[in-house]
């Protein structure tokens, strides 16, 4: 099938230029290429110039039989279109690059033209024909001695997999990728694949492992000074910083990186730096700065006309506008994220997929044709022979005959069958492929509005000395949850894990912590044992209807803190968890009431709860099951909460931070290969 593509785009490119293939120019070849390489360092420097150079370029050549020339010039003129953000312009140039490399025979440069194509239409949302195109690069690279077109391959399947949102199997692309470029000391490619392994480890939420090959990737551009890959670097380094909260330094590297990416022209990218520098100021609470941004990259993000920029936009917007009172807006701003979204995942993008299939079977009715023409050509010549010999040799010729036909009609019908059978299967697939995608995107859009209630690590360090969280759902979503609420001299802390993970665990976490801000904010209830109790009516009145606690056992495990910030007083209650206490390096277990809440056996009794006088570097640490459950190990056994309470006494020496860096580094190491069985949460406050 790959073949007959370009056997279909050789003809294609005869038949058109049927008048001029025999009348080449007799434009001068090294003028032509001393050209081209200067398009192609101008494409790294200046975008602009370059794009001049090239539209100059391929309409001198544009009749030119010198088709390596031809395919370099529309190549370039797709790579300016497709830095400025422009991919529908580049879609229209790259067939006519790839029809022009296929007449060239040369390999490296039919690959390069395929999988740019592929890496435009993943781009634009046309996965299908993405997918496409680039297997037939690879197909082509796999005969090849070429090491670098084999690494150039590689990222580009990474890039595709990644316009998919598969970036576990981007991953796998990139460090295959990697690998051969620092076997072989190739410092570019190095270079931009640890870049390309940055931007994929923060899609999936490690963001040490991203800042780690931000870093890398940065480093070794400044070594080889590639400012394109520089300014690439320069964006990723943004995302980590602010997922890692030091925010400061991300403000500071955008204002680096949008500099330098205006001196090359690349509005795309000074518009995603636009859009992760509003959220730099959204996270700093400076709300006025961020609404100023925002609404720049709303002009900015419809100009480039990329979904991913406009939706990013839109939730930007519709935070900003929540955090102002103006709900209206934020509103408004919901729905046309949600009416964006739904329109590119409703378009069609199997368009090319049918002409693929209409031209095959165009292709395999003619050669039926000829087939049967050239059968009914044998069948007079066997006539005129069979008239001049035996009996028995026309009677052996027609048993033979009938056998041959009885065979073909056989296997004719079951090719039928097969291919009617593939084409539901095929169907069925592309049906359960879209209900996943929408599904995903469903629970996507549900972790936003998680997100956006939960709040955010700096929000905890109000009028204490220090603060930290690790929240690591199992799936997108989390049945686990933390919340924070200050009132007058009282602080809350809130830490809580839902029946069930996923999709069911966190309808029942943002109940809770509705519910708790209706208990404490509104109803002003600030007692912590009768706060579980009001939470826990609230909870079997609304959600447990049936009075069966064998069939209702919808709830929470939940512990509460107040701190009183003018006595260090703390009173606390839980339900079914603990907290601890770190007091003179001494860690002491609190442990709290053996209730959910919700239903439970026996007798329904009051929440108790307990109160102590805090000091001065008194460490408070809550947490939830699902770090002493991890199974792992050695010997692929549960965590258990001894070694976590040892993990916290062995390093209560250090900063917080340090603290949070070594539970995280534990989880992981624990668990290994292994899957994590449920969602984590981890809060340590400091007096």
């Amino acid at each position: 099938m790959k073949c007959r593509h370009i056997i279909y785009f050789v003809t294609l490119f005869v038949i058109s230029n049927s008048n001029k293939i025999f009348s080449q120019s007799i434009t001068d070849t090294v003028i032509i290429n001393k050209e081209l390489a200067q398009i192609e360092k101008l494409l790294e420097r200046n975008v602009d110039s370059a794009g001049i150079s090239a539209k100059q370029l391929t309409k001198k050549i544009a009749q030119s039989t010198f088709y390596k020339g031809v395919s370099k010039s529309y190549l370039y003129l797709s790579r300016y279109y497709t830095l400025k953000g422009k991919v529908d312009s580049s879609l229209i140039y790259l067939p006519i690059s790839i029809r022009a490399a296929i007449n060239t025979k040369d390999t490296t440069l039919i690959v390069n033209s395929y999988l740019f194509y592929a890496r435009n239409l993943a781009t634009n949302s046309k996965y299908e024909k993405a997918i496409s195109q680039a297997l037939i690069a690879q197909k082509l690279a796999e005969n090849q001695k070429n090491t670098k077109l084999k690494i150039k391959v590689f990222h580009d399947l990474g890039f595709i997999h990644s316009a998919m949102s598969l970036h576990h199997k981007s991953i796998l692309y990139f460090e295959k990728g990697l690998g051969i470029s620092k076997a072989i000391n190739d410092t570019f490619n190095y270079a931009n694949l640890s870049a390309r392994l940055g931007g994929e480890f923060h899609y999936i939420g490690q963001y040490d492992s991203s800042l780690f090959y931000n870093q890398q990737g940065l480093s070794y551009f400044k070594m080889i000074n590639h400012k394109r890959g520089i300014g690439a670097s320069m964006v990723n380094l943004v995302s980590s910083y602010s997922a890692l909260g030091q925010i400061d330094k991300a403000i500071e590297m955008s204002f680096e990186a949008i500099k330098l990416r205006k001196e090359l022209g690349d509005d795309y990218a000074v518009t995603m730096l636009k859009l992760n520098l509003t959220d730099c100021f959204y996270d700093k609470r400076d709300y006025q700065t961020a609404l100023e941004l925002a609404k720049e990259c709303e002009v900015l993000a419809k100009q480039q006309n990329e979904s991913e920029l406009i939706l990013q936009n839109y939730t930007s917007l519709k935070k900003i506008y929540h955090q102002l009172g103006k709900n209206e807006l934020a509103y408004h701003y919901a729905e046309k994220y949600i009416n964006y979204r739904d329109s590119i995942f409703t378009t069609s993008n199997f368009k090319t997929m049918h002409e693929l299939q209409a031209k095959y079977e165009s292709e395999k009715n003619e050669r039926e044709i000829n087939f049967l023409q050239a059968e009914n050509k044998a069948k007079e010549l066997q006539a005129e022979s069979e008239r001049k010999t035996r009996n028995y040799i026309i009677g052996s010729i027609s048993i033979i005959a009938l056998l041959i036909a009885v065979f073909t009609v056989i296997l004719f019908k079951r090719f039928k069958v097969t291919q009617k059978q593939k084409t539901i299967i095929e169907q069925q697939k592309e049906f359960v492929d879209e209900k996943n995608r929408e599904i995903t995107d469903s629970i996507n859009y549900a972790l936003t509005i998680q997100q956006a209630v939960i709040p955010h690590e700096t929000d905890l360090k109000q009028g204490i000395k220090n603060a930290i969280v690790v929240f690591k759902p199992k799936d997108i979503v989390s049945g686990d949850f933390y919340w924070y609420s200050k009132i007058n001299q009282y602080i809350y802390y809130v830490v809580g894990d839902c029946t069930g993970h996923g999709v069911p665990g966190a309808f029942m976490s943002l109940m809770g912590i509705n519910y708790l801000s209706e208990i404490i904010n509104e109803k002003k209830i600030t007692e912590t044992d009768e706060i579980l109790n009001e939470l826990r009516e609230k909870v079997i009145h609304n959600l447990n209807k049936s009075t069966s606690v064998s069939q209702k056992r919808d709830g929470m495990d939940l512990v509460i803190m107040r701190i009183n910030t003018h006595t260090k007083e703390l009173q606390y209650s839980g339900a079914n968890n603990s907290i601890y206490i770190i007091q003179n390096q001494q860690l002491k277990e609190i442990k709290g009431d053996k209730m959910p809440i919700g239903l439970q056996s026996g007798d329904e009794k009051p929440f108790t709860k307990k109160e102590f006088l805090l000091t001065n570097g008194d460490r408070l640490i809550a947490f939830t099951d699902g770090l002493p459950d991890q199974f792992g190990g050695p010997k692929g056994k549960k965590m258990m909460y001894k070694t976590v309470e040892r993990f916290i006494i062995e390093n209560n020496h250090k900063p917080l931070t340090e603290l949070k860096s070594v539970i995280e580094n534990s989880f992981h190491n624990w668990k290994g290969n292994l899957g994590q069985i449920d969602d984590i949460t981890f809060l340590g406050i400091e007096i």
